[in-house]
């Protein structure tokens, strides 16, 4: 009989604490599930993309907001230029990421008749050129970033995709002198070449500006 009794009195206690220890997992359960479900962006896939190269990415994304920077950036690219040769036009440009500081990089390509040679603004780097002065093809004053977004908005690529760094966003007149693209590319067209990293896959494109016309390499 005493043994029946001390087991009623243990009995009760055990299950006290066996219930006071599921509470306890449980509310830390729930507490991880709320958390979870008020702050979404909280794992790293879910976060959403940084646009203007503020992770160091480049995308598509970033478009967009190039027109309004490009008029601000172009009166400098000029003066550095003409402090190297007075008669330096731009024939190309090139846009990516920064390496040491956030934003972008902007790379342009000055060709000057009288030095028959190119310069590069961002590293001063000077390369000879093989052809004649009158065959240069200079940029237009105005270069429409945003109808190349509008084009690849259309066919399918979200602001979210990727660019290739390598490349970047690269702008030039494909001519007989400096050509660019496919051969199915019009002479005098301005061509926008990008490389998008889509579905596991880089895919080359050179979009006409400002009509959006793209172009691809045909491989047999």
């Amino acid at each position: 009989m005493l043994a029946m009794r001390f087991k009623r009195l243990i009995h009760p206690a055990i299950s006290f604490r066996a219930l006071i220890a599921i509470a306890i997992v449980l509310v830390f359960s729930q507490t991880a599930v709320l958390a979870q479900e008020s702050d979404p962006a909280g794992t790293p896939e879910n976060k959403p993309p940084v646009f203007n190269c503020g992770d160091g990415e480049l995308r598509v994304g970033d478009l967009k907001s190039m027109d309004a920077l490009w008029a601000e950036q172009k009166p400098k690219l000029d003066a550095i230029a003409r402090a190297w040769e007075d008669d330096a036009v731009l024939t190309g440009l090139r846009v990516s990421c920064g390496i040491l500081e956030s934003g972008f990089r902007w790379q342009g390509i000055y060709y000057s008749p009288t030095a028959q040679a190119s310069y590069q603004t961002d590293t001063g780097e000077t390369i000879g050129a093989e052809f004649d002065p009158s065959q240069a093809a200079k940029l237009p004053e105005s270069i429409s970033f945003g109808s190349v977004w509008r084009t690849l908005a259309k066919a399918g690529y979200d602001d979210s995709t990727t660019l290739e760094p390598a490349i970047g966003v690269s702008i030039q007149v494909n001519s007989e002198a400096t050509p660019l693209g496919p051969d199915t590319v019009p002479v005098g067209a301005l061509i926008c070449h990008v490389a998008l990293r889509y579905l596991g896959e880089v895919r080359d494109l050179f979009v006409s500006v400002p009509d959006g016309t793209i172009y691809r390499h045909a491989f047999p």
